[in-house]
């Protein structure tokens, strides 16, 4: 089974990333093969659309499972599930945790498509938190917050083109 887990740099000591649609990279998981591949993400700069374009980049990667930090869009929600594709949201953890919780049998490595809306009444959700230090967790937020920004930003300036 190939996994993807959504990540901002190619490391396997990089914290899985809240963003689905515009992360940085996606680690590919073989649990066959017991290997990490990292692949860039193709739809990080689109304006619009850029959930569907990833969701459209993990299908034609052969993936089978998303483990994400946050919860994918509605719209790649709905493209993964029609796929067949099963996302563990909320993940908190590094690449490497979520490989080992993977093996250690912590996460169900199955075809369990999410609804394409927010899983708190979803009954195969299972938010999965792992152990974190308080280092790992600042630096954590301090990437969110960049992106937030940097994202508000955008949105600010397209408002004012509009207007």
């Amino acid at each position: 089974m190939r996994v993807a887990i959504t990540v901002d740099s190619p490391s396997e000591n990089a914290l899985v990333s809240p963003i689905f649609g515009r992360c940085a990279y996606y680690a590919i998981y073989d649990t066959e093969s017991n290997k990490i591949e990292f692949i860039p993400n193709a739809s990080t700069m689109y304006p619009r659309g850029a959930g569907v374009q990833a969701a459209q980049q993990i299908i034609s990667q052969g993936v089978q499972q998303i483990i994400t930090g946050g919860i994918p869009g509605p719209n790649s929600s709905m493209i993964l599930a029609q796929a067949g594709i099963g996302v563990i949201s909320n993940f908190s953890g590094t690449v490497r945790d979520a490989v080992e919780a993977i093996k250690q049998g912590r996460i169900e490595t199955q075809r369990a498509p999410m609804p394409p809306t927010y899983p708190l009444n979803y009954p195969g959700y299972t938010p999965f938190e792992a152990p974190r230090s308080k280092e790992e967790e600042v630096k954590y937020l301090e990437e969110e917050k960049k992106f937030i920004e940097e994202r508000l930003k955008e949105i600010k300036k397209r408002l004012k083109e509009l207007q």
